[in-house]
């Protein structure tokens, strides 16, 4: 469904549409506005039950009376006098929307969502619900619209929850409906995704990486270079002179240096990673050996980084923890750029974790940003990829469906059409994480988008990577983490309340009792 949904009818912002066909009388008016006033503030008690039953009896063939009436019975706690009333509006006018709504959001509240069409249509649509109608007020769509959103939620159906959602945020943005039918979708596809995640970890196939290996080793090795000391000593905010004097050093035995920098991680990770003091022994020097490797592109020092992305998901955690996804891609590019077949064996190799394997994935999709002219190259690639992870098997320790996840998402960010055919296998295959790229029905929508956002990441110099990283994860707090369901369901979880927004004249608007003067000279005062 689309936003063509409104093509059939138009939407008027008039307050006066639906009182257009009734005959209003300077009293019957005052009393609207009277009850009206009594239901929005809030405090309604059984005093204007009362005057409200002397109303109606004066004014029967009025629906909007009971409408005020059944608001004020639920706010009052007497849910069954509110039922009842409800019925009897519909009983009485059985085509007054908002009556009609009321009884919607009974059905919703019993969980009787079943019944929800039965009064608002099979398609939930206004036009089909009346279908000789030209013209709609705004709040007669929004109101409706909200309780179909609500249906939507209930049964599941999010897309078309979503689609109505849309079109309240453009309609009315800033109205108490749309917040109610926006929170309650945000709230849906949360709970939705926390369900998909749980059936994803049930059905997860998951690599087994090696144990890491561990040695009792805890002297620093001896490096040609002294000044390669100070990547034990500084932390990411380290001094740009510093970098610029490491990187004058003499080639050869820098790099050398730096190699000898990533063994030892793994050398002393049961040294590093049982040390208390973290002020006097930082872990970042195995960051910034990668990144000054990846400056100096010492392609001869790709098999290197390989051998620390082999290694256990526990010391990948302990040194790189989320720099591993987010930000080794770019100095492994300067390397590996140039050698993708190499790092398509490396991603064949059993027992490597998934999120390392992420790296080249993700670092393969940037050469086809970066170097268009090898785009089917790249395609080719990830085609050669994926149809070794179909021709596996489990015992292989080769497939993974997080990995194949990411993979599916290198390819969306590629617009790889060409590739629907092989990714579709994955599916049919079921290695693939849903609550990373979605199912194939998602997936397939997503390939046949025209306006994805460009995917291409800038390659940044050594200088501009520290400041990035400084700028960025410096100042990131796990304290400042909070679930995000919860607070959602916190602020948003409302109870649902009868439908009680008909129109209320405008200032300066015609008055509704048919004098032809202007509310505010009219009836605004005589209550």
């Amino acid at each position: 469904m689309s936003k063509t949904i409104f093509t059939d009818y138009k939407i008027s912002s008039d307050p006066y549409l639906i009182y257009k066909e009734e005959d209003f009388t300077p009293e019957l008016s005052q009393l609207l506005d009277r009850f009206h006033k009594v239901v929005k503030s809030g405090n309604p008690n059984k005093s204007n039950v009362r005057k409200l039953l002397d109303a109606i009896e004066k004014y029967p063939e009025n629906p909007k009376l009971k409408n005020f009436l059944s608001v004020i019975y639920e706010k009052i706690g007497d849910t069954e006098k509110a039922s009842a009333t409800n019925q009897w509006i519909i009983s009485e006018h059985p085509d007054y929307l908002f009556g009609k709504l009321n009884l919607a959001i009974e059905y919703y509240d019993k969980k009787e969502y079943h019944k929800m069409p039965e009064i608002m249509g099979e398609t939930m649509e206004l036009k089909d619900l009346y279908p000789t109608r030209k013209a709609f007020d705004i709040s007669e769509v929004i109101s409706f619209y909200r309780c179909a959103v609500l249906y939507f939620i209930a049964i599941g159906d999010l897309e078309q929850a979503e689609v109505r959602v849309e079109l309240m945020q453009e309609l009315a943005p800033d109205s108490d409906h749309t917040d109610v039918a926006s929170n309650q979708l945000m709230i849906a596809r949360l709970e939705a995704n926390l369900k998909q995640f749980k059936e994803d970890e049930k059905n997860k196939i998951t690599v087994k990486t090696k144990e890491q290996k561990l040695s009792s080793m805890s002297a620093s090795p001896k490096f040609e270079n002294p000044e390669i000391e100070w990547l034990y000593t500084n932390g990411l905010d380290i001094d740009k002179e510093k970098l610029n004097t490491l990187l004058s050093l003499p080639r050869e035995s820098l790099i050398s240096d730096l190699e000898l920098v990533l063994q030892d991680s793994i050398d002393r990770y049961a040294y590093f990673s049982e040390e208390d003091d973290w002020e006097e022994e930082p872990t970042d020097f195995l960051i910034h050996a990668v990144y000054l490797l990846g400056e100096l592109e010492s392609t001869k020092s790709l098999e290197n980084i390989f051998h620390v992305l082999r290694q256990s998901y526990e010391y990948l955690h302990f040194y790189l923890g989320d720099f591993l996804t987010a930000e080794i891609w770019d100095p492994v590019y300067k390397l590996a750029n140039h050698n993708l077949e190499t790092c398509k064996q490396f991603l064949f190799e059993p027992g490597v974790d998934a999120f390392a394997r992420s790296v080249i994935t993700d670092m393969v999709e940037q050469v086809a940003h970066h170097q268009p002219e090898r785009r089917s190259e790249v395609i080719q690639w990830f085609r050669e990829v994926i149809q070794f992870y179909l021709n596996s098997e489990l015992e292989d320790n080769v497939i993974d469906s997080d990995l194949n996840g990411f993979i599916i998402c290198n390819v969306l960010d590629l617009k790889g059409k060409e590739l629907m055919p092989e990714v579709e296998k994955l599916f049919d295959k079921g290695v693939v994480s849903l609550g990373i790229c979605g199912d194939w029905n998602e997936v397939k929508k997503d390939f046949e988008q025209t306006d994805r956002y460009d995917k291409k990441r800038e390659i940044l110099s050594i200088s501009e990577k520290y400041d990035e990283v400084t700028s960025t994860w410096a100042s990131y707090q796990d304290d400042d983490e909070e679930d995000f369901s919860d607070k959602y369901n916190e602020n948003y979880q409302r109870s649902i309340v009868p439908i009680n927004t008909e129109p209320k004249p405008g200032r300066n608007d015609p008055c509704p009792c048919g004098s032809g003067k202007k509310y505010k000279k009219c009836c605004i005062n005589k209550i």
